[in-house]
């Protein structure tokens, strides 16, 4: 720049001043040492050199040579050289945000680019009359031997000519200067009008038609959200995502967040996003344009979630939508960029089309953990609020009373699953897991629940209390800890920190008690090892039916002698099983084509099923549906179907159900179906619910687009299905008394959980103020119901989105946590077992006893148990009901009726 102007002022004087002169070599030293440096500096020499901005680097030097010739810059090469430094300025611009794809910076480019053709035109227009203009006209006209215009003068007259002003106080004096003028008004006629209506129009876009600025995309980490965007799921994404437990981890790594949907934000989002102090920024657009992802900078974004609508009146239309998106961003961004879509049907995650794409699509079907959440909350009490605990990140209490049952609750609210690094000297001492968690749990209070190895064939797959297992240099611990700080303090662990303060006390009466704890284990199911199947299985159904069409091995014979299904010899019959219903293999959901065709044969099987009055030899699980059918109710009830032993299940819906309905769920046995509605009692004792075992209200979405909330608006009508499930949970409770943890109710809006019984009133005061105005349902996880295990809000789920952006193991460990998982030799040769969460009792030997001793106790015991945390009893703390309380200090005392999480 200094260069230019003192160029500039030498082109207005006669001779070359001094200074003027003194200046232009020190610059022009400058830009030599500058080139050379960059050369010494560049990764690959050859690149540089070779590159635009290095040719252009060069030729900016190449004046220095004028400078101490006789010439000077008086020839037109080095004047033209000298221009090409003014190229040199364009990095700054960007540097400084001058330059760029953002709605502001377009409108300064198109401003400059308007006053740039002015002062062209202004130049031009001077040299047209200095050089065409005659002497005797000059005399004529009493104008200097230089011109009658000075660039001053030409400037003045364009302006004053292009915005039809026309003083007549300044005129071209020549025939060449008048053409000049009318080729300018010809040209501004034409392009001005467009110029300033673009600026115009780019105006009234601000702030939410332009794009990300690239100085804020290139060497910084941002995320971008898109799909179905609505005021709930970002203001549950954000207040998730920006929460305290995260703040030392985003001080280290800034995370940018970009809302990208194809409607201006309401007054409420604007609110919300101005909360999060420029950390989020919104831009109108769809992942389905080039042009869109080109705005948000996506190619340079850590990861892009696309999220689903989970109203949507069609899930295969929302679906296809989701696949569409999901692969235009796919393609436009590549593999190293995550792209974490949501599915709304679990099936689809499985669909054909994933097969042809590259690594870098994450699936995420919040329906299926759903049902996983339902199902296992069926046999074990507090389930779900147990593992939606450990992975969302809720309001924490300012303060609490130690005393009371929510300083207990809100330490496990705390606690979340972390990946961390394990020292290296516990492999070198080639110790096991189980002594590996001892001595994490006894030094600072974390569980190691598992680990994450590297199998055979060399992908990475999580396992849950690997018992028995060396741990090696590739594993990496999973470790349920209160905050990041503790978690990395595992990780630092050294060697000289291994003595470990054992509780002598707990040690020495777990060890005289061992065979009365054994006997205990066997009574209450613990090493019991069962089936368990999951529903993101990598063939489908057809698949299955047809690989058995093929010549197998050895082994594939051996083991289709043993199963329930026959080798086939013909395509015909591979067709014929796969067309069956009721399937021979019931673990994958029946497709349209195979529901249509046996319709017949579901229709008999539901008028066999249909009961007027309940009477089962056996307690069941009562199913209550107010609503639409669930389309995905068959993931309920085989999730229900990889636990033993087999608990039948009754349906009580208004309305007969049709047969596509009934056949994902009448496939299985000691399925039933009343017809009636829970609202009333006497159709509830007809289902058979004072037998029941549990009770499980589901809700579904929403009954017309009239009852459906707008996108954007922070408050929406009270659902109808929100009601109807409340009334029913009354009607429960006042029919099975005492009802403590016998009932299950799903709402659509988590702020309905406060009407639940019994009612608690929670003081906003009681959290950060900052944390509960970003979200004031988080205050809901404190709710008795909720702590309890009894309500359960699907909207909530939009956890999952960022909680596997920060462990990507999320899925799968809630997957092992709710259906359990097959380890060993099919995958890396140990002793297959199976390993899952349940819910027992206090062994006798340890009530009285602290929780750290009672850990030590079951992890070396001879059926071992990992002790996760405790359901504890009403009345606990004065508590009015049963809560969860997630990893409990190590010093809190055991009291009579204490149920214990393990896993075993």
């Amino acid at each position: 720049m200094l260069s230019i102007v003192a160029y500039l002022r030498s082109t207005y004087a006669q001779t070359t001043q001094l200074w003027a002169l003194t200046v232009r070599k020190i610059v022009a030293l400058f830009f030599v040492a500058d080139y050379l440096l960059k050369v010494y500096i560049a990764p690959v020499r050859f690149y540089y050199i070779t590159s635009v901005t290095g040719v252009v680097d060069l030729l900016s030097t190449l004046p220095i040579l004028s400078l101490w010739s006789k010439f000077r810059n008086e020839g037109a090469i080095p004047q033209m050289l000298l221009v090409l430094r003014a190229l040199r300025i364009l990095p700054a611009f960007a540097a400084f945000g001058i330059v760029g794809g953002t709605v502001g910076q377009q409108i300064f480019l198109l401003t400059i680019y308007t006053l740039g053709a002015v002062f062209i035109a202004a130049g031009i227009l001077q040299w047209v009359e200095y050089k065409a203009t005659s002497a005797a006209t000059k005399a004529e006209e009493g104008c200097d031997p230089e011109g009658c215009f000075t660039f001053y003068d030409a400037f003045y007259f364009i302006v004053v000519t292009i915005t039809t002003v026309g003083y007549g106080d300044f005129t071209p004096k020549s025939d060449l200067g008048r053409l000049v003028t009318l080729a300018v008004m010809l040209i501004a006629a034409l392009i001005l009008p467009a110029q300033f209506s673009k600026i115009l129009q780019l105006a009234s876009r601000r702030p939410y038609g332009g794009r990300i600025a690239v100085q804020k995309a290139i060497g910084c980490n941002f995320i971008v959200i898109s799909g179905k965007i609505s005021f709930q799921t970002v203001r549950h994404f954000l207040s998730g995502f920006y929460h305290p437990s995260h703040d030392k981890n985003m001080a280290a790594f800034p995370v940018r967040v970009v809302v990208m949907a194809p409607f201006k934000p309401s007054y409420d989002m604007k609110t919300l996003l101005n909360r999060y102090e420029g950390r989020v920024e919104f831009i109108e657009g769809t992942p389905m344009k080039e042009s869109d992802l080109d705005r948000v900078c996506a190619s340079f974004a850590t990861a892009v979630f696309l999220l689903a609508d989970e109203h949507a009146k069609d899930f295969d239309a929302e679906d296809s939508a989701q696949i569409t998106r999901t692969l235009s961003v796919h393609r436009y961004c590549g593999p190293n960029v995550r792209v974490i879509v949501e599915l709304l049907k679990p099936e689809n995650s499985n669909n054909a089309i994933w097969d042809e794409t590259e690594s870098g699509i994450e699936i995420i079907s919040p329906e299926a953990v759903r049902f996983q959440l339902l199902a296992r909350s069926c046999h074990v009490p507090g389930f779900s609020t147990l593992v939606i605990n450990l992975f969302r990140s809720g309001s924490l209490l300012r303060h609490a009373n130690p005393c009371h049952w929510m300083s207990e609750y809100n330490d496990g609210l705390r606690q979340e699953i972390f990946p961390v690094i394990l020292p290296s000297y516990f492999h070198e001492e080639s110790l096991k897991y189980e002594e590996v968690v001892e001595i994490v749990y006894m030094s600072y209070n974390v569980i190691l629940i598992g680990l994450d190895v590297v199998l055979l064939n060399k992908t990475r797959a999580v396992k849950l209390y690997p018992r028995g297992r060396l741990v090696t240099p590739s594993d990496i611990g999973l470790v349920i800890a209160k905050d990041l700080e503790t978690a990395e303090a595992v990780s630092k662990h050294s060697k000289s920190k291994r003595s470990i303060k054992r509780a002598a006390t707990g040690v020495k009466v777990a060890l005289k008690s061992i065979k009365k704890s054994q006997q205990h284990d066997m009574e209450t199911g613990i090493g019991e090892n069962t089936d368990s199947s999951s529903i993101n299985r990598q063939q489908t159904d057809l698949q299955a039916q047809f690989r058995h069409f093929y010549k197998p091995s050895i082994d594939e014979q051996q083991q289709n002698q043993s199963s329930e299904v026959d080798f086939v010899s013909s395509l015909e019959e591979a067709i014929d099983a796969a067309m069956q219903w009721p399937p021979l293999r019931k673990r994958y959901k029946p497709v349209s084509p195979v529901l249509e065709r046996r319709a017949d044969a579901i229709q008999a099987n539901l008028e066999q099923r249909t009961m007027r009055v309940v009477l089962l030899p056996r307690p069941h699980i009562l199913v209550c549906i107010e609503g639409k059918w669930p389309l995905n109710l068959f993931y309920f009830v085989s999730n229900l179907r990889t636990t033993a032993p087999v608990v039948p299940v009754v349906i009580l819906h208004p309305n007969t159900p049709s047969a596509p309905d009934w056949g994902c769920v009448g496939l299985f046995d000691d399925v039933f179906f009343v017809k009636g509605s829970a609202l009333f009692e006497l159709d509830l004792v007809r289902a058979g619910v004072l037998q029941a075992q549990k009770v499980v209200i589901l809700t579904q979405r929403f009954e017309d687009d009239d009852s459906k909330p707008r996108e954007d608006t922070v408050s929406s009508p009270v659902n109808t299905l929100d009601v109807k499930n409340i009334v029913i949970a009354a009607n429960v409770e006042r029919l099975v008394s005492p009802a403590r943890d016998r009932v299950l109710v799903e709402l659509q809006q988590e702020n309905q959980l406060q009407f639940l019984r019994p009612h608690y009133k929670i003081d906003a005061m009681q959290f950060h103020h900052k944390d509960f105005q970003r979200n004031s349902d988080a205050k809901l996880q404190f709710c008795p119901p909720f702590t309890a295990g009894k309500g359960l809000c699907p909207a909530a789920f939009t956890f999952l989105t960022y909680a596997t952006y920060f462990n990507r193991n999320t899925l799968s460990i809630i997957e092992q946590l709710s259906c359990g998982r097959r380890v060993g030799d099919d995958e890396d040769g140990e002793v297959n077992s199976i390993r899952k969460l349940e819910l027992i009792p206090v062994p006798d030997c340890y009530i009285g006893l602290s929780f750290g001793e009672m850990f030590a106790g079951l992890l070396r015991n001879d059926k071992a148990s990992l002790a996760l945390g405790l359901y504890r009893p009403p009345g606990t703390h004065c508590s009015l009901v049963s809560y969860v309380s997630t990893n409990p200090t190590s010093s809190i005392q055991l009291v009579y009726r204490d149920l214990i999480y393990v896993l075993h």
